[in-house]
């Protein structure tokens, strides 16, 4: 059985974590094959939207290490990282199609920040969001406090990262994190309409507004008004928004092609 499954329905991606008899940890080669994925999708693209899940009762328990794994990597982390897990957080959150996450359970340590690298969260009611670094002496990695911090502010970041305190998923939604809590067994098929939603619409748009909020942290009102001119002067140029408006000028609904 592959660490990761990789399906399309249509114009979305699925990539599926697929280890459910211990909750989907991300293994080396689960890493690997998201990043190839991802990766082929840049070169080549045929999806308009992906979804990011776990198969069976849980969405990722976490980095898949037992304890000569994790002693071995002292001193070694660090070039690690750069090579592996940062790449990953980089081409969820810059590939220009939206990423949704599907959480069906449990998100903790490295799953948690896998969650939050994606555009759109959809969690159901079982579903449980932990940052448990701090239970192993560790360092939250994948990019999980600056998520947070933008998200749900420093005070809250905090609490989950420092005090180990998890969110359920009704904690999550009341805080901001969710796009939508689906009822319990129903995170997939609420992410995948919600997919496929996106695929029908205007990617270019989708695709510049990635990229708004991506470089919005920190950034002047001027870096903002000179990206947003650039994303504009994009999106005008392209197929769908000259359907979209003669659409909206013959009073119907747009088929949106995503260029």
């Amino acid at each position: 059985m592959a660490d990761l499954e990789v399906t399309r329905e249509g114009a979305v991606l699925v990539l599926t974590l697929n280890q459910p008899a211990r909750l989907n940890p991300l293994s080396h080669a689960m890493r690997e094959g998201l990043i190839g994925a991802l990766r082929e999708e840049l070169g080549n693209p045929q999806a308009r939207a992906i979804v990011l899940t776990g198969a069976g009762r849980g969405f990722c328990s976490g980095a898949d290490l037992d304890l000569s794994t994790i002693l071995a990597r002292r001193g070694k982390v660090g070039g690690q990282m750069v090579g592996g897990l940062n790449v990953l957080t980089r081409l969820l959150r810059e590939i220009p199609v939206p990423v949704i996450a599907a959480v069906n359970g449990p998100a903790a340590g490295v799953g948690f920040s896998l969650a939050l690298s994606a555009d759109l969260l959809v969690a159901g009611a079982c579903a449980r969001f932990e940052l448990t670094f701090t239970r192993i002496g560790a360092a939250p990695d994948g990019g999980a406090v600056h998520t947070l911090c933008r998200k749900i502010g420093e005070a809250r970041a905090a609490r989950i990262a420092m005090l180990g305190q998890g969110l359920s998923a009704a904690e999550a939604d009341s805080c901001g994190l969710l796009t939508e809590l689906a009822p319990e067994g129903q995170a997939l098929p609420a992410a995948m309409a919600l997919a496929q939603r996106l695929a029908a619409g205007p990617g270019v748009s989708y695709a510049m507004i990635k990229r708004q909020i991506l470089a919005s942290n920190g950034a002047s009102l001027d870096d903002s008004l000179r990206l947003e001119t650039l994303c504009q002067d994009t999106a005008f140029n392209s197929e769908d928004f000259e359907e979209g408006v003669r659409a909206f000028g013959e009073k119907r609904k747009p088929v949106f092609k995503g260029r």
